[in-house]
């Protein structure tokens, strides 16, 4: 009796130790079958990089931007405002109240401070009417190399219409004018306020597009991988903005 006894429980414990086995080879396969394949991975980097430049360069707004970008797009936008008036101020660096900066435009101030933010603003615009298409994607580990085909803006030329505005604008005063009434003697600085405040005016209030190069460049950036999504730092979303600039003039020659 206890012999038949012993080869049941040894029988039992075979049944369990195999379901065990079963069970265990279950989730091997589970787990292989849910490893995306190469392909997948390399779709999903480039959906991210269109999510992307959609925002950046033609202002479309995404359910994924955030996936992408751990922000929102009006993070986004105010991270790049911040950055874009960073970049300006240094301009200010020998004064710290950049208000002691002004223009005088018909008896009212153009404080420095609003100068700069309306100047930002309209760089950020022009950005967002970009054409673009993504070539390739290379991965490679957790990074996804990202090449981009796309028409910047032709940074030589980007001046040259808001300078001509001056009398459409202003009534033809020029620059020594505009320095005399803002009682400043930093000559320099009250020019680079004056092209500021023509490009804030020129490019955002009026709206006039900004020449982009005729013949489109490439461009690329990486992404890395971070759970499902590849996503773009903030560096990386800043260095893109810059680039939506060449130094070039619209035929691409930077003469």
């Amino acid at each position: 009796m206890k012999t038949k006894v012993l080869k049941g429980l040894v029988v039992v414990a075979g049944i369990f130790l195999l379901a065990g086995c079963s069970k265990g080879s279950q989730s091997s396969e589970k787990a292989v079958k849910a490893e995306p394949s190469a392909q997948t991975v390399k779709k999903q980097a480039e959906d991210d990089a269109n999510v992307l430049l959609d925002f950046l360069y033609q202002g479309k707004k995404s359910s994924q931007l955030e996936n992408v970008t751990n922000q929102s797009s009006e993070g986004i936008t105010s991270f790049l405002l911040t950055k874009l008036v960073e970049k300006q101020d240094q301009m200010f660096a020998s004064n710290q109240n950049k208000d002691d900066y002004y223009l005088v435009i018909d008896g009212s101030n153009y404080y420095a401070s609003d100068i700069v933010k309306d100047y930002a603003k309209a760089y950020l615009k022009q950005a967002q009417r970009l054409s673009f298409k993504v070539k390739s994607v290379d991965v490679n580990g957790d990074d996804a190399k990202v090449t981009v085909s796309y028409s910047p803006i032709a940074s030589l030329e980007e001046a040259n219409p808001i300078g001509t505005a001056r009398t459409k604008l202003f009534g033809g005063i020029d620059e020594d004018t505009f320095i005399r009434q803002s009682q400043n003697k930093d000559v320099k600085t009250i020019k680079s306020l004056i092209t500021l405040k023509l490009y804030g005016i020129y490019y955002g209030d009026l709206d006039y597009d900004a020449v982009k190069v005729k013949n489109p460049v490439d461009m690329s950036f990486t992404l890395t991988k971070k759970g499902t999504h590849f996503m773009a730092n903030e560096d990386v979303i800043y260095q893109i903005m810059k680039d939506s600039r060449i130094k070039s003039y619209q035929d691409n020659q930077a003469k």
